[in-house]
């Protein structure tokens, strides 16, 4: 597995489902946290305050799952997940699986976290390390990305980065083409997705 693969699966070991959250729930919960400080009360105040950070969290992810590519025709899409990654440098990551017949693909959108610096790094002069040949740069849309594709592996993965805080890939084992990965990554919703991010 190449780098950029090993980053984004290290990152993504352990996902979970969160709900939608309201803004008014982000809201009274932080209130709450800021009466208890008031009252001295630190307890109640971590615990309103772990809250609020849970329901933006989950907000944050239903928004951001949004800009996932459909899957391609004939592929079955699984539940996309989410997860803080607070305990390898911090930001967010959302993920979901495609699957058709022993094919599949991996989608990865990760916010706000080294691994986005890592990938960045890769665009630049000689910034692929020796030893990872076969990238190529590729547009989708007026964006760069970077393919890797081994049809004798049948393996390969499709990187973009936006604005230095989104990485997006899509990994790809039993494929037969790059096309199914370049195809797919023209379904990021990539003006959602700079909105999202402030541009």
């Amino acid at each position: 597995m190449r780098r950029a693969g090993v980053v984004a699966v290290a990152l993504i070991l352990a996902v979970g489902t969160r709900g939608p959250a309201r803004a008014d729930d982000i809201g009274g919960q932080l209130d709450a946290a800021r009466a208890a400080f008031a009252k001295g009360d630190s307890l109640r105040t971590l615990e309103s305050a772990q809250a609020a950070v849970g329901a933006l969290t989950a907000k944050l992810a239903e928004q951001f799952t949004r800009v996932l590519p459909p899957p391609p025709a004939g592929w079955e899409a699984g539940a996309a997940s989410s997860q803080p990654l607070d305990e390898v440098g911090g930001g967010l990551t959302i993920s979901r699986g495609y699957q058709k017949g022993e094919a599949a693909l991996s989608v990865a959108l990760i916010l706000d976290n080294p691994a986005v610096a890592t990938a960045q790094a890769m665009f630049q002069p000689g910034g692929i390390p020796a030893g990872e040949a076969g990238w190529s740069h590729v547009r989708i849309g007026a964006d760069d990305a970077l393919l890797r594709f081994d049809p004798a592996n049948r393996d390969g993965e499709i990187l973009l980065v936006l604005q230095g805080r989104a990485l997006l890939q899509i990994e790809g084992s039993e494929i037969d083409s790059q096309a199914i990965l370049t195809d797919t990554a023209k379904g990021w919703g990539i003006g959602a997705l700079k909105k999202l991010l402030g541009s």
